[in-house]
């Protein structure tokens, strides 16, 4: 029988500061939750934490700053993605996908969602006046979607105000 874990995925920066609260506030709970993590990021931004089995480290798809090079690289990013997705889908039983963004949860919360995993996204810290990429998409997806700022409200009518991480 595959272990049930908790999918956590975020980039680096200001997504891997919030997971690494997350993870720090679960830390209390674990006892009762029983179950591990496992994490999905960007290549060089995993977090090093006694509650996460495995980490799998993705290249970004989407590049703010695209240039023609990144062109040729994104069949390696596809072929990354797929083969993440199956290992674990063969190793683990997602029962959810937790994220704190980028774009990169978008389409590995598609899959798991299909696979019956819930998905709950919680929009950046950093976003007062403006939605995020992966907000926007990640709204109608997910199946809890949080908020860190009161002023989000207009744009996400059905969000969880949850206060700063």
């Amino acid at each position: 029988m595959k272990p049930k874990v908790i999918l956590l995925i975020y980039g680096s920066g200001g997504h891997k500061a919030q997971m690494e609260r997350l993870l720090n506030k679960m830390d209390r709970h674990h006892a009762e939750l029983k179950i591990d993590f496992i994490s999905i990021t960007e290549s060089g931004a995993s977090i090093e934490h006694h509650l996460v089995l495995e980490n799998f480290e993705q290249p970004p798809f989407r590049n703010k700053y695209f240039s023609a090079a990144n062109f040729f690289k994104i069949p390696q990013k596809y072929f990354n993605f797929i083969q993440c997705f199956f290992r674990i889908k063969k190793n683990y039983q997602v029962v959810s996908v937790i994220s704190t963004g980028p774009g990169l949860a978008i389409p590995f919360s598609m899959l798991f969602k299909m696979l019956k995993s819930k998905i709950i996204f919680i929009e950046t810290w950093s976003r007062f006046e403006t939605q995020s990429y992966a907000g926007k998409v990640m709204y109608r997806l997910a199946d809890r979607f949080y908020i860190q700022n009161k002023s989000l409200e207009k744009f996400y009518p059905k969000a969880i105000y949850s206060g700063l991480l």
